[in-house]
């Protein structure tokens, strides 16, 4: 069958983010991909991690999961993404791992338009998980605003411009960054599919001393 005219986005292990294992070891429990519905707890971990708490646009959102369980950890999340959904009924607790129901009530704030770097301005740390259209846009943001980001691409889909055929998106994407002079680095979460990323630490708010 011919090859996809863009390569999948490189392992954690090409990017040197983990150790490569050896060949014909069995992998831990540890180091099993989990369920994608843990990608947004993952993910919302890893950023109260990394980044202090700030103004967070939370580019293609969708039903704003992220941006609740951002909010939990004392950031101030918006969705920005064109069409509005509600919170979903249930989600997964980052404290106890168990299935909890979403409280009475529980909303998150939303602009129901697409992204633009106008918009992008008023924020601290950007962030696009799978988002479709924005990746460079958002860098484009970056570099004009001194902003942060975390971007977790899937796909050239309603982007401006692509790599050549053959060519990984991803690595390209982190490419653009670089030429527009941001420090772009990886990083990568425990759940199945597309799960490596490219972020910046800018100087504004976001950012710790």
């Amino acid at each position: 069958m011919p090859s996809h005219k863009y390569p999948s986005a490189p392992t954690p292990e090409q990017l040197g983010l983990v150790a490569p294992r050896q060949p014909g070891a069995r992998r831990s429990g540890a180091e099993l991909p989990k369920m994608k519905k843990f990608r947004f707890e993952l993910l919302a971990a890893w950023i109260a991690e990394t980044f202090k708490p700030c103004k967070v646009a939370d580019v293609g959102g969708g039903k704003g999961m992220l941006s609740y369980l951002l909010d939990q950890d004392g950031f101030e999340s918006t969705v920005i993404d064109p069409v509005s959904q509600p919170l979903p009924a249930k989600y997964r607790d980052p404290a106890t791992g168990r299935l909890s129901k979403m409280p009475a009530g529980a909303v998150v704030r939303r602009i129901d338009r697409p992204y633009t770097p106008e918009l992008g301005a008023r924020y601290d740390l950007l962030v696009a998980l799978h988002a479709h259209g924005v990746n460079q846009q958002i860098f484009d943001t970056v570099r004009q605003q001194g902003n942060s980001c975390v971007l977790l691409p899937c796909c050239v889909v309603g982007e401006p411009s692509a790599p050549p055929p053959g060519q990984n998106w991803f690595d390209w994407l982190a490419g653009y960054g670089r030429g527009l002079g941001l420090d772009v680095r990886y990083l990568h979460l425990n759940f199945s599919g597309q799960n490596v990323g490219a972020y910046v630490r800018a100087g504004r708010r976001s950012t710790s001393a």
